[in-house]
């Protein structure tokens, strides 16, 4: 099987088979997405999203599994772009919040 290239021209916002079929290292390349390991061990954090301009910062629970890590930088990628995802079930509801107090999300 041959492998198909997903590269995005320039400006052009992904779509959502893009997000999630493109190959992992490339996608984060291409979309300039940072991905991080947050110190936040609470069980029911798996991570967030930060976008501030052009700069996307995925930051994730340090106790996630391979696949976890992969999905979770997909998923929050999507989120970012604001790609619609619905309708997903409930465990991957999104909470939209600000991380700073006085700062809208």
């Amino acid at each position: 099987m041959t492998a198909i290239a997903l590269r995005m021209l320039d400006g052009q916002r992904p779509t959502l088979d893009y997000v999630f079929e493109a190959p992992l290292d490339e996608l984060t390349t291409e979309l300039h997405v940072e991905v991080i390991t947050s110190e936040i061990t609470d069980a029911e954090f798996f991570g967030c999203v930060v976008v501030r301009g052009s700069r996307i910062v995925v930051m994730l629970s340090p106790n996630l599994s391979e696949f976890e890590v992969d999905f979770f930088t997909r998923y929050l990628t999507a989120q970012a772009y604001k790609l619609d995802m619905a309708p997903l079930p409930t465990p991957f509801d999104v909470e939209v919040s600000p991380m700073l107090a006085g700062v809208s999300a």
